[in-house]
């Protein structure tokens, strides 16, 4: 049995890239959040929530167009990622990356079915 010595050194848990991303992310949440706030503010929307339920219910199928679009652009866009993943990932973990690619999308799919368009539950 070989024993392989611990590498010296602390190692870091968040790199570069993935705090960026993070940040990235961060603030797209809160502007789109602060977007809405001020949407509801300039429309009037404060007191009245059945105006906007009914704006919301009139722009559900743009926003559920806009989500299938996001999932297939990440259907098509998955072997781009597969590619371009850090070169520390072995050939085994890249492989079932890219052989995820279907289970993923299909469960996106899935999802924004059961959950935003209410099938078979609900009615659009």
């Amino acid at each position: 049995m070989t024993v392989h010595p611990l590498p010296s050194g602390r190692r870091r848990l968040i790199t570069r890239p993935l705090a960026r991303s993070a940040l990235a992310a961060v603030l797209a949440i809160v502007g789109i959040a602060a977007s809405v706030v001020v949407a509801m503010v300039a429309l009037g929307f404060r007191d009245d929530m059945d105006v906007l339920h009914q704006v919301v219910g009139r722009i559900k199928p743009y926003l559920v167009g806009v989500h299938l679009l996001a999932i297939g652009a990440l259907w098509l866009a998955w072997p781009w990622l597969g590619h371009h993943l850090p070169a520390r990932w072995p050939d085994e973990a890249r492989a079932a990356f890219l052989g995820a690619r279907h289970r993923v999308c299909i469960g996106l799919l899935f999802i924004e079915l059961l959950v935003v368009l209410g099938i078979p539950f609900g009615r659009m």
